[in-house]
């Protein structure tokens, strides 16, 4: 009866798969509104993120008939045409797409796009449809708005590409056979990462723009170009070519931020990057940052994932990594600064609320009714985590950024194998720059990639990575064991 009641159903609805839908006043509940971030999409449709607000729509998806017949031809709301805007990458799978009212949609629809058009990327050959609906939707992606950025002050440049000669498995694509043999591998370095002044942020953090997305990472390319001018003075090594051909002259030009192609996402579809500047001054465009870099790197979490790969521990081994979680657990009850440290009320902890303040004011509040009763939850909580390998580590979550003294040596300098700061097996961090070697890891992990490596930190590399990222060598093949902005 079931099956029967559902195919009839799904008959139904693709004999009024021309119809334009309403949206029922009855199912309008308070249950149904969700919170959106600040984003470009919300600032362009001029929403407040502190009151109710019908300009944007999330769909899900039930019946994949009605979403057809919705994205067609579109859905009406309290006297309002919707129309289907975009789905991100996670919303196309858990079937979810965003729809906009129609009118606001048009008014801003060139400055989300920075002036492309669907009948433009059309006549140029098209695009893969779920990687444009991807791109289309960075605009809402939850940023703060870069207040003082200038398209004037940028470029993009080619990637930095080379082979790296490495061990791999190597998988014969006719037999599936695996040998592991020593090969040449080409290995994007930049893949998704560019370089933003010092001047203009010492931090490195993600950006978002029409078409474009990837990490900033802080770096002194000026002073490269200085010192390097300094040392062959008959040669200007500051003119680079874009993307499109075009020479332009870093130092003269005042560029604060190279971006490379891979951030670039639809390219091809603008002449050259001069008309991306003036449209995207034209129609108001505007960038937007996420995931600056904390001040105070916190301590990240151990987790099953990894303790599963480690698959030789010994008991002294895992009872050393234990070590932090059994110091908490035990401390918990009657140490002052772990149960501080518990509830989040210590400096380093960012966006403490009312009540974490308060604790650092007056820790005696420790003793009340209410903290005691927190904190014998907090306490079941952390056994509870630790019995999951969720365990309190000397970790931390860090921008992976590539040799950039070696991205500068390519694009100033022309070199095409260039030797760059770090060699195969080291890399630097400054996080941890009392130690010798460091496990390199990635979250979520995907097979064994504990790719252990050596931290070098001499006096030159401290002088140019000035960052809290880790950064890596051109000459390892670490970006294919961590799967680099993949």
């Amino acid at each position: 009866m079931i099956a029967d009641t559902k195919a009839s159903l799904k008959d139904e609805i693709a004999n009024n798969i021309g119809e334009t839908r309403a949206v029922r006043s009855d199912i309008k509940l308070d249950r149904l509104v969700v919170s959106v971030f600040d984003s470009n999409l919300t600032r362009s449709l001029l929403m407040n993120e502190n009151s109710l607000n019908d300009e944007l729509i999330i769909v899900k998806v039930y019946y994949f008939g009605v979403a057809e017949n919705i994205i067609k031809n579109g859905f009406y709301m309290n006297g309002n045409k919707y129309v289907f805007f975009s789905a991100s990458a996670g919303q196309i799978r858990t079937k979810k797409f965003v729809a906009v009212k129609e009118e606001s949609l048009n008014s801003i629809w060139n400055t989300l796009t920075c002036g492309l058009t669907i009948d433009k990327i059309n006549s140029l050959g098209g695009v893969n449809t779920n990687k444009y609906l991807a791109y289309l939707s960075l605009c809402n992606s939850a940023t703060d708005l870069w207040k003082d950025f200038n398209i004037d002050r940028c470029i993009v440049v080619d990637d930095f590409s080379t082979e790296v000669t490495g061990m791999v498995d190597f998988i014969d694509e006719k037999t599936y056979t695996i040998n592991r043999t020593l090969k040449p591998v080409p290995i994007t370095h930049t893949d998704g990462c560019g370089m933003v002044l010092p001047l203009i942020s010492k931090k490195n953090f993600m950006v978002r723009m029409p078409w474009m997305k990837g990490l900033l990472a802080s770096f002194p390319y000026d002073k490269f170009i200085r010192e390097a001018d300094k040392g062959e003075p008959a040669v200007n090594h500051g003119f680079v070519k874009d993307i499109y051909g075009i020479e332009h002259d870093i130092l003269g030009e005042k560029i604060e931020v190279i971006f490379t192609k891979s951030q670039f996402k639809m390219w091809k579809y603008f002449k050259n990057w001069e008309e991306y500047q003036e449209n995207f001054k034209k129609y108001g465009c505007s960038a937007g940052k996420c995931n600056i870099e904390d001040d105070f790197v916190q301590n990240a979490k151990f987790n099953y994932q990894i303790m599963q790969t480690l698959n030789d521990l010994t008991d002294d081994e895992l009872k050393s990594i234990c070590e932090r979680a059994n110091n908490d657990l035990k401390n918990v009850s009657s140490d002052r600064n772990t149960m501080l440290k518990v509830f989040g009320a210590t400096k380093e902890s960012s966006n403490k609320n009312s009540f974490q303040e308060c604790l650092m004011i007056y820790p005696e509040l420790l003793q009340d009714v209410y903290s005691r009763s927190v904190l014998r939850d907090l306490k079941k909580s952390m056994e509870k985590e630790a019995r999951a390998a969720r365990l309190d580590i000397a970790g931390k979550y860090l921008f992976l950024i590539p040799d950039l003294y070696a991205f500068c040596e390519h694009l100033f300098l022309g070199e095409e194998n260039p030797n760059g700061l770090l060699e195969n097996g080291e890399v630097y961090c400054r996080v941890y720059s009392n130690l010798d070697k460091l496990d390199c890891l990635r979250s979520p992990h995907l097979y064994r990639e504990h790719a252990i490596r050596r931290n070098k930190a001499d006096n030159e590399i401290k002088r140019w990575f000035i960052t809290n990222g880790i950064y890596t060598s051109c000459h390892d093949l670490i970006s294919k064991i961590l799967q680099f902005d993949k």
